[in-house]
């Protein structure tokens, strides 16, 4: 299941690059650089591979965990 999410995700951040940065602008809500696990709640995919994409485990995601996880 954790497999066809993270595909899921790539396919998106591969397809267009510049559409991820609107995606994750759009999912910053306090637009701090970062999304909270509050702010990934949105979106059912993301709130569910939340975990496995929060490298540093901060409790947050950047665009540069979102990169080097969808880049692997």
């Amino acid at each position: 299941m954790k497999k066809l999410l993270f595909s899921t995700l790539f396919m998106f951040a591969a397809a267009n690059v510049f559409a991820v940065g609107d995606a994750f602008s759009m999912l910053d809500a306090d637009s701090d650089g970062l999304i909270s696990r509050e702010e990934a709640k949105v979106d059912d995919t993301l709130s569910t591979i939340f975990t496995d994409l929060d490298i540093n485990q901060d409790g947050y995601l950047s665009k540069l965990e979102l990169e080097v996880k969808t880049s692997n």
